[in-house]
């Protein structure tokens, strides 16, 4: 039985297929995590506009306008935080928000934001979680 058991199961985030004719389903771990994936990447709404979801506007984040930021290390860092950290904070229960760092691979319009997360309801450890989501064009 999965150490993670208690985050649910689903499909997992970006859709594939597994070669039966369905989509993968993950449960645990790969399921809370793929969650947070799709929640940074959904757009989120702004002050002017709404979010991208039509039947649920007030949910994502405004992490996509990573790609035009260019910086000082440090202060991508604070703004991804800025960006990500309240969202999942009020849309993923199942984790306590940790620190965002920006990578970036020399393409001015590509950076990977590395988010670390404690799942909520671990057992054992409570060990931290890292993940990586790319922000390009």
């Amino acid at each position: 039985m999965d150490e993670f058991n208690e985050f649910g199961a689903g499909i997992i985030c970006p859709f594939q297929r597994d070669g039966k004719g369905d989509f993968v389903n993950s449960s645990g771990k790969d399921i809370l995590n793929s969650d947070i994936k799709e929640l940074i990447g959904i757009i989120g709404p702004t002050r002017t506009q709404p979010g991208e979801l039509p039947w649920r506007t007030d949910i994502g984040s405004r992490a996509m306008v990573m790609r035009h930021r260019n910086s000082h290390p440090e202060m991508l860092a604070a703004t991804a935080e800025q960006l990500i950290t309240p969202v999942v904070r009020m849309f993923e229960p199942r984790a306590i928000p940790g620190q965002c760092s920006v990578v970036e691979d020399g393409n001015p319009t590509s950076k990977t934001i590395r988010f670390s997360y404690v799942p909520s309801v671990a057992m054992g450890s409570g060990k931290a979680e890292t993940i990586d989501f790319e922000v390009n064009e």
